[in-house]
């Protein structure tokens, strides 16, 4: 049986995302296993539609089976995005290769790429330091230096979102030894975070969301049980957004201290000082204005501000997932899930209870977990009731395991 992984956070699910399923399939994949973004995602924000409603989308659009990438993680650099999966990918023990988009869909070109970027922060590490005190940005830095050292046909490889996350998801493998042999496949259409549609009638995910949140008619740009999913949430109050955490991270901001804030994951440099004295500001739009700096771009002062939130530390992102917590399957998945057992290198269990009590580092993981959906249930125009996340309990059905409160 031959299992393909994928990473994603499908925020929402759209029509590039469906392509990207079918090749995978389409390439000889039995088995299809997602590692998905809780709540929040990666740029900083709140996910459009909570996780279990996207876990069960995942499986109508071709995915078999959906695993968590915990909060810790989904909201982390890319990096740190990428290690969470990969590492949660290779622990299930029967997961052969890991499928990605890129632009470039040169597989070569993107190991070269992910090479030099190793030996600039290994070899020439006081180098970027050096840069990085001076103000610049770190991608900035890097790109700098793999041109200088690699030329410009490596360097260029690094200017593109999706290629940026395929080097790091091969940093990854490559540190954590894994067996996965890695996959890419060229992205078509819409850009990554395009703001307009693309020629072909294609659209990102960014723009889809700013559209849907004008009212715009989102059905051509996705499947129709996806633009289904998005009506109904909208008409029951469930579709999510920061603007509703707003007061919530002012007051946090308000009530912390610059030693609290010096351990928060991402904040270095002194950060936490200019966090502290825009604490004063009215709006979100307002502090986020007040903080940034050309070192520091909107999307990670955003996850700095939701790890504020969450009380996501530092050390909470330097480490490896320690479960795996499966969100939603079918029967393909049920059968993965049952080759898997004896192969596994952590505990997976749909139950968040019983994965918290594995471990000290999962009660941690689990706690902030449990934590980061009592505020996601804040983010939507009616409010959803606290402690959900532990009373989740999965029935499963010929199709795919549903969720349910008890």
């Amino acid at each position: 049986m031959k299992i393909s992984g994928i990473i994603c956070e499908y925020n929402p699910l759209h029509n590039g995302h469906l392509y990207h399923l079918q090749q995978v399939r389409h390439a000889g994949a039995d088995g299809i296993v997602a590692v998905m973004s809780g709540n929040f995602v990666q740029r900083g924000d709140a996910a459009i539609l909570d996780k279990f409603t996207r876990a069960r989308l995942a499986i109508e659009g071709g995915a078999d089976l959906v695993i968590e990438l915990p909060v810790p993680y989904a909201l982390a650099p890319a990096e740190n995005f990428a290690m969470g999966g990969v590492a949660i990918l290779t622990a299930l023990g029967n997961v052969q290769e890991i499928s990605f988009g890129s632009e470039s869909g040169d597989i070569r070109l993107i190991s070269q790429a992910a090479r030099a970027c190793r030996v600039c922060k290994s070899d020439y590490a006081d180098v970027m330091e050096d840069f990085l005190r001076s103000g610049y940005s770190y991608p900035e830095v890097l790109s700098q230096m793999v041109r200088q050292l690699y030329g410009e046909e490596t360097a260029a490889v690094l200017r593109h979102p999706n290629n940026t996350l395929a080097i790091a998801y091969l940093n990854a493998i490559e540190e954590l030894h894994s067996h996965l042999t890695p996959i890419t496949i060229r992205r078509h259409g819409a850009g990554h975070n395009a703001t307009q549609q693309a020629a072909d009638g294609s659209a990102s995910a960014t723009y889809i969301r700013q559209f849907f949140s004008e009212g715009g008619d989102c059905r051509h740009m996705m499947p129709a049980f996806s633009w289904q999913a998005l009506k109904e949430a909208r008409n029951m109050g469930h579709i999510a957004s920061m603007q509703y955490l707003e007061r919530l991270i002012l007051y946090k901001l308000r009530t912390t201290d610059p030693d609290e804030l010096r351990d928060i994951a991402e904040i270095g440099q002194g950060l936490e000082f200019r966090l502290y004295k825009a604490k004063r500001s009215a709006s979100l739009e307002e502090l986020l204005g007040a903080i940034r700096t050309r070192r520091y771009p909107m999307a990670r002062l955003r996850r700095i501000l939701l790890h504020i939130l969450l009380d996501i530390r530092m050390k909470d992102i330097q480490t490896y997932p320690p479960y795996g917590r499966i969100l939603a399957f079918n029967d393909m998945g049920r059968e993965i899930l049952r080759d898997s057992k004896s192969k596994r290198l952590l505990p997976f269990s749909h139950s968040l209870a019983e994965l918290a009590q594995t471990s000290k580092e999962a009660g941690r993981c689990a706690a902030l977990e449990s934590q980061s959906t009592d505020i996601y249930q804040l983010a939507r125009p009616i409010i959803g009731q606290g402690e959900s996340d532990f009373r989740r309990r999965m029935i499963p059905s010929k199709s795919a395991a549903h969720q349910h409160e008890s």
